[in-house]
């Protein structure tokens, strides 16, 4: 059994089903993610209509779906002691996850995420990140890291730069002690925001890539399949990218693998699709299981959450 970090923006998700046509009101860019002010906030919740709220942010909702699995997971981030911070750590909690993140008070409140969910199942999140754009690398207190394996982080630390410099923080530490990193690419636009920052970090820290293909070609600068995975068979290091319907696939130097992803029919939401999936590679990654089988128990989680609303697989 390894354990494993979540390192990330704690978010609390606020999902509701919407028409493309709110989108539009909006002005927001379906299936990507915008940052906004605590203003805006109200505005996008005059359309929602009982929303499902829940414990969130990309790497929390990997860390809650492995924890499920072989390993032992524990998330850092950061909250304020308000009502959503408190309902983010006994969620956590209730799961049997460890926080080891920051708790205090602030006049920023805990961050939270608007999803909106198009007929279709593509999400939209609208993000206010909050307290969690004050996460502080001095905050870091390293004995937390003293018994991890493998450190998982999002590209969405990029976004504020206490967050960067707190990411770069973690992977300094993690790379004195010889501890695995591996970090999700977020979304697009972030990696359009921050490319060549990414691509020089990753070379210089990060062992395993998660992404899918969209963000893939925005990383890459490239469009079609075959030379996007030239790219990363060139890149150096171990590349984890999913494409929707198509499965997923498995890049470093010659070592290219596709698993084909079973057809879904009843796409209700695809929120955390890319998250689960992340999920369900790592535990058998880890665990030391063959990469074909990495990938299909990947596309199984994924597969699995997008036929619920919610980022969660739901366990009765």
């Amino acid at each position: 059994m390894k354990k494993i970090l979540g390192v990330g923006t704690a978010l609390v998700d606020v999902i509701c089903q919407v028409e493309d046509i709110v989108i539009d009101n909006l002005n927001l860019t379906k299936g990507s993610m915008t940052l906004i002010e605590e203003p805006q906030i109200k505005k996008i919740r005059s359309y929602f209509d009982n929303p499902l709220i829940t414990s969130g942010g990309s790497v929390c909702n990997t860390i809650h779906e492995l924890n499920f699995g072989s390993h032992e997971a524990s998330f850092y981030g950061k909250v304020n002691d308000d009502e959503y911070g408190k309902a983010f750590v006994k969620d956590l909690q209730k799961e049997n996850i460890t926080f080891k993140g920051v708790s205090n008070k602030n006049n920023l409140p805990t961050g939270c995420c608007n999803i909106l969910v198009s007929p279709d199942g593509e999400r939209t999140m609208a993000t206010h990140i909050g307290i969690g754009s004050q996460l502080k690398p001095e905050e870091i207190n390293e004995d937390i890291i003293n018994s991890i394996d493998h450190i998982y982080m999002e590209s969405y630390l990029w976004d504020h730069e206490l967050t960067k410099k707190t990411l770069i923080k973690f992977s300094d530490i993690a790379k004195s002690k010889g501890i695995e990193i591996s970090l999700s690419l977020s979304d697009p636009f972030c990696v359009e925001r921050h490319r060549d920052e990414l691509k020089n970090f990753i070379s210089d820290n990060v062992d395993l890539v998660f992404c899918n293909f969209d963000e893939a070609k925005m990383f890459s600068q490239c469009e079609l399949m075959a030379d996007v995975s030239l790219f990363f068979k060139n890149f150096g290091k171990k590349i984890v990218m999913t494409s929707g319907a198509e499965g997923a696939y498995y890049f470093f130097e010659e070592d290219v693998k596709h698993q084909s992803a079973q057809k879904i029919e009843n796409v209700l939401d695809t929120t955390g699709a890319g998250d689960n999936f992340a999920a369900g590679f790592l535990d058998f990654y880890l665990s030391g299981k063959p990469v074909d089988e990495a990938l299909e128990n990947g596309n199984r989680k994924a597969e699995e959450v997008i036929q619920q609303l919610g980022p969660r697989i739901k366990r009765a």
